[in-house]
């Protein structure tokens, strides 16, 4: 290890327990140019902007009563590839082992004020930085200074500050609790929103604080980052590390055509992004089976929770803070090697949280494939491909908008992806128009049948002909309403070809695939049926289909009209019932003659007969028959009148 001599400003090296006591710089990097190189130091050649960072470290450390300082600009020689690997690997040993560290932040202004979010202090590069997370975190004493070398404060009077900044839970940064305590999702989470200036240096950046080591390899790219995963699951035992994923909201799993595998291993931190409460589950002695890669599949030990939906979640031994009774579940679902025990974890499904002890549980040991599938590669579980071929060998054009829906068409290979196998009885059709540089002639449009019964799963394929501004969407959506004689034909005539369409089942690198080849008609069809006009037949029995529904709404709203005009009476009929009964009378039903006038008779058949037990009688809206229960005589028939009064 070299270090500085803050008197003489030169290089020294010591070798193990001779390291003297040192004070350690944390800074952001400027421009290459700006910074105080190894070379630098040995050539005497300081005046550089750098110069502020070597000498502030330099008389800070004085003050503290330190003889030596170390600066990653120029202690280590990044010329020599060995010493970099050997210095990234044991770079939070150093910073552990600093009498003091001082972070120097050279963006943040004197009299800042710290405490406000709106400040500089907030918003330094000094938080986004991945390298300065491990010289955050390993120091026992840090010390915050301006970029006047002011003092600021220290990590530990500032740590309700940090946390908010960071994220870091006060427990870790006061020193209350061991870093390594804490989940691998959680430090995971602390990277999640850090950057570095390479790729790679955002998994070399995290080493020290998953105390792993692994060879610096720069021009792999994410790969880096996998492979520190890898090391991280030799090492312990922590479902979290499969975490990633977790929505910070509901969220909804997106429906694909596809079912990509996303991959067993998280791509950067920012995967654990809202893993910051995550924490270890302690315990469980089913789970204490150890994580495996190898041929190119995570073997783990895990229980499987399948949802009413048929939806297969894997319970990790991990969960939110605030809730021991829930875990995390990671989606999963079968692999189509066929194997039992093979699964993969699909792209667009969310980590969800699921009760830990649920009837449905299942504990078994699975492999999960680690491949990450790309949105253009062959889904390894899409069962099925259906591949168009021939039609350029009978000058047939097939364009990218030639084929409904479009989201199934990959224009580039000539096929059509199919979903996966259902365990339902589903039938889908796509349509693929076909044209000629004739325009004389008419656009051949080839019906495809994909239909899934269970396991079993068959295509066929009908063709007809139509005009060339016929809608493939508008046929698609018609389809069910065209006479059953339009399919079945495998062969038609366009005006310019005799045409023949065959599907046929075959494999290919193991995966079945349907094969749709069109080809010259070896005797002339029988009959071609014209899209267009089926088309046209089905619009008029639609329309006439409308008409009907139009007329049968006209009868629903005169019988609703009718049958309100009699609500309207028998309402008024029991008023009118109620008002006589207070005065000693009653109503008796006597149906009249039912006449042919229908306005008339709406009323007259619900004409009431009104007999009188005394002199008085009230009003009536309608014609009315009157008895005079005394002795039967006196009944008469007369329209309502409200000045009526019945003879002694």
């Amino acid at each position: 290890m070299r270090l500085i001599n803050i008197k003489t400003r030169k290089l020294e090296t010591f070798v193990g327990k001779g390291v003297p006591p040192y004070a350690i710089l944390s800074h952001t990097w400027g421009k290459d140019e700006e910074e105080l190189s190894f070379r630098d130091i040995q050539t005497g050649n300081i005046k550089k902007a750098g110069k502020i960072k070597l000498e502030g470290c330099c008389e800070q450390a004085k003050k503290d009563n330190l003889e030596y300082a170390w600066i990653n600009t120029c202690c280590i020689d990044k010329t020599d590839a060995v010493e970099l690997s050997e210095a990234i690997n044991s770079m939070f040993r150093w910073y552990q082992n600093a009498s003091i560290c001082y972070a120097y932040l050279s963006d943040v202004p004197s009299g800042d004020n710290i405490k406000d979010p709106g400040s500089r202090f907030f918003s330094s590069r000094w938080f986004r930085r991945g390298w300065t997370l491990q010289e955050l975190l390993a120091p026992k004493k840090l010390h915050f200074f301006d970029q006047t070398w002011t003092s600021i404060g220290t990590k530990v009077k500032m740590s309700g500050i940090i946390e908010k900044i960071t994220g870091i839970p006060g427990e870790f940064l006061r020193g209350w609790t061991k870093l390594y305590d804490a989940s691998v999702a959680q430090r995971m989470s602390w990277a999640a929103k850090r950057e570095t200036t390479r790729e790679e240096d955002i998994a070399y950046c995290l080493l020290g604080i998953f105390d792993v080591a692994v060879p610096m390899i720069y021009g792999e790219g994410d790969k880096a980052f996998g492979r520190l995963q890898e090391e991280i699951m030799k090492k312990t035992r922590d479902d979290s590390i499969l975490a990633w994923g977790l929505s910070s909201a509901e969220s909804t799993p997106s429906k694909s055509i596809d079912v990509l595998s996303g991959g067993t291993l998280a791509t950067a931190p920012s995967g654990f992004a809202n893993c910051g409460r995550i924490i270890r589950r302690k315990g469980d002695a089913t789970l204490i089976n150890t994580i495996e890669i190898s041929g190119g599949r995570l073997r783990v030990h895990l229980s499987l929770h399948t949802t009413s939906t048929g939806e297969i979640y894997g319970l990790l031994n991990c969960g939110p803070e605030d809730n021991k009774e829930t875990v995390v579940g990671i989606p999963l679902d079968k692999a189509i090697s066929g194997a039992s025990d093979e699964y993969l974890r699909p792209q667009g499904r969310c980590l969800v949280f699921l009760p830990k002890a649920t009837s449905s549980v299942l504990t078994k040991t699975i492999y999960i494939r680690i491949e990450r599938q790309s949105g253009t590669y062959e889904a390894m579980n899409r069962r099925y491909w259906l591949y168009i071929d021939g039609h350029e060998n009978i000058n047939l054009e097939l364009n990218e908008n030639d084929v409904h829906p479009p989201v199934c068409w990959e224009n580039g290979r000539a096929m059509i992806a199919e979903a996966k196998d259902s365990d339902e009885n589903i039938i889908r059709r796509y349509l693929a128009r076909f044209r000629t540089q004739d325009k004389g002639s008419q656009d051949l449009v080839v019906v495809l049948e994909f239909e899934t019964q269970g396991p079993q799963t068959k295509a066929q394929c009908h063709v007809m002909t139509g005009s060339r501004d016929t809608a493939l969407q508008d046929l698609s959506q018609k389809l069910i309403y065209m006479r059953p004689e339009a399919f079945g034909k495998k062969s038609a005539r366009n005006g310019a070809l005799e045409v023949e369409v065959t599907v046929k089942e075959e494999y290919v690198a193991q995966e079945p695939m349907f094969v749709v080849r069109l080809a010259r008609a070896s005797s002339s069809p029988v009959a071609t049926v014209d899209v267009t006009r089926e088309l046209q037949l089905v619009d008029l029995k639609l329309e006439f289909v409308r008409i009907l529904q139009e007329d049968q709404i006209h009868l629903d709203m005169e019988r609703w009209d009718r049958q309100g005009e009699e609500y309207k009476l028998l309402s008024r009929r029991s008023e009118i019932q109620q008002r006589l009964l207070r005065n000693g009378m009653r109503l008796q039903d006597r149906s009249p003659p039912v006449v042919d006038d229908f306005p008339t008779n709406i009323t007259e058949s619900r004409r009431p007969t009104i007999a009188l037990d005394n002199p008085y009688f009230t009003e009536w809206e309608t014609g009315v028959v009157v008895t005079d229960l005394t002795d039967g005589v006196g009944t008469w028939t007369r329209p309502w009148d409200p000045d009526f009064t019945p003879p002694p």
